[in-house]
């Protein structure tokens, strides 16, 4: 995932998708969460609406189903 993520920082995505594209989905999320969060840290509530568990769960699931996903397919491509 390291080299996901600095090909993300540099902005050169389909270099951190090929690295690992679950590495990339959450640099995206962090991207995104990070400056949400600080934000609504500074106004002292959430910007816009507070994450729902639900929501959180679900990002977190996709993104470790990919994450084994491509895993499992790099495993598989590389035993042929």
């Amino acid at each position: 995932m390291t080299t996901s993520w600095a090909h993300a920082v540099r902005g050169q995505f389909p270099s951190a998708f090929r690295s690992n594209t679950g590495g990339t989905l959450l640099a995206l999320l962090a991207v995104i969460a990070g400056p949400w969060g600080v934000l609504s840290a500074v106004r002292g509530r959430w910007l816009w609406v507070p994450p729902s568990d639900l929501a959180v769960a679900a990002l977190t699931l996709a993104v470790l189903l990919v994450t084994l996903g491509d895993w499992g397919v790099r495993l598989w491509m590389d035993a042929w």
